[in-house]
């Protein structure tokens, strides 16, 4: 077996060129990367160009061209010798998932799509040379399109997509020969794609993306109303409530205003997102738990963790000047080798994102600038790595220019 390193996000497409003598990779990072297939190296540097993340990529049969379909809303082609951008990109008004050479390597399809837009759910065809569309759209899914290829004579085209059909196309005529093929009972696709939180979602929508990624819906535990809960702090796109569960427990929760969703902009949402999936996947005793999700007053999605009377690290010191502060290192330390063995990086590290419990007990919370590295059922770009964190405790490599400005194990520590 022959591991490849490299990638510091997320590979989300793989694919080997014709000769096989290279596997080119698409990742959350935003670039193609280029392996040695009979050996553990990479080949030159990736390609980078686009903008979000690279959800599939493509060799040309010539092996002279690859393609790529990216959340940027593009499709790219690029020269394998020079890593250059060929003409134009193909620019959409919603998210690629899929795009395929045909046999003949003079066209391609791909396929996307966005909530609410049925005109989106198209499967299409564009002229390689040209750059132009080659036909018009294939129409007749109803959500999204996450995998496209085409037979060995480039006649057909089959697609699988998120309304759980397969339809096998007429390249020339453009019309369905065989489906919708049902019997899914979830979206058809060529691996476990992500699910994308977008500001056109509804709210239940938005509610559903979490618990259906296993996160806990708290709904049957604890009254949404809440009509006791306070607000205890607020930030810049949500608030910290104190409320309680049905058997009386204390509880924290965390809500973002998914009323003003259609005022955030894509990459607010994916910081929420971030957050909610990298704190659900952790569980150790020095990490604050998530217990679980609710829809607090039918208008906000609440994060569920348990009160801390104690508060951050920060407020207890002061209240305890007399505290074991060997203990409370070693219990942050052990918090942050857990993390970094779940290649998890917290990005914020400081003592106002640190709880205690009622025990004395230090626990890591509030993952907002949390990276995963692994490749998972909810994957967000590398754009929201990039943003500033709080300055006093940044490491002096996360001050540097925005382009070399990545959050590390090393960082953390």
């Amino acid at each position: 077996m022959i591991v490849h390193d490299g990638h510091t996000s997320a590979v989300l497409s793989v694919v080997f060129s014709p000769d096989g003598k290279l596997v080119a990779s698409g990742s959350a990072e935003r670039t193609i990367g280029f392996w040695n297939a009979h050996e553990s190296s990479p080949v030159g540097d990736p390609i980078r160009g686009h903008n979000d993340l690279i959800i599939s990529v493509s060799y040309s049969p010539l092996g002279n061209i690859i393609a790529s379909a990216s959340f940027d809303e593009t499709i790219r082609l690029w020269d394998i010798n020079t890593h250059q951008q060929l003409g134009e990109p193909i620019k959409g008004n919603y998210l690629f998932y899929s795009v395929a050479f045909s046999p003949s390597a003079k066209l391609i399809a791909f396929g996307g799509g966005i909530y609410f837009n049925a005109d989106s759910y198209t499967v299409q065809l564009w002229d390689v040379d040209k750059l132009t569309a080659a036909s018009n759209p294939f129409k007749g899914h109803t959500s999204y399109i996450s995998s496209v290829k085409f037979t060995p004579d480039g006649s057909r085209l089959v697609s699988g997509s998120y309304d759980t059909t397969i339809r096998v196309w007429d390249v020339e005529r453009g019309t369905t020969l065989v489906g919708p093929l049902e019997g899914h009972t979830n979206f058809a696709a060529n691996n476990l794609r992500p699910q994308v939180i977008s500001n056109e979602m509804s709210t239940q929508q938005i509610f559903d993306c979490p618990t259906a990624s296993g996160c806990v819906d708290l709904s049957p535990h604890m009254d949404a109303r809440q009509d006791t809960a306070m607000i205890v702090s607020g930030g810049g796109f949500g608030d910290i409530w104190m409320g309680q569960l049905q058997n009386g427990g204390k509880v924290a929760i965390k809500a973002w205003r998914t009323n003003a969703l259609g005022n955030c902009d894509y990459k607010t949402l994916k910081r929420s997102g971030r957050e909610l999936y990298c704190w659900s996947r952790m569980d150790h005793p020095n990490i604050h738990r998530l217990q679980g999700v609710i829809m607090l007053r039918g208008q906000y999605l609440g994060m569920v963790s348990e009160w801390m009377d104690n508060g951050n690290l920060h407020e207890y010191i002061r209240k305890h000047p007399d505290a074991d502060r060997f203990k409370l290192c070693v219990d942050i330390a052990s918090g942050l080798e857990y993390m970094h063995s779940t290649n998890t990086v917290h990005g914020d590290l400081k003592a106002a994102n640190v709880l205690v419990s009622s025990d004395g007990v230090a626990k890591l919370s509030d993952f907002d600038f949390s990276v995963m590295s692994e490749m998972t059922s909810l994957v967000f770009s590398e754009s929201s790595n990039l943003r500033t964190g709080s300055l006093r405790w940044m490491a002096p490599e996360l001050l540097l220019v925005e382009e070399t400005r990545t959050r590390t194990r090393q960082s953390d520590v």
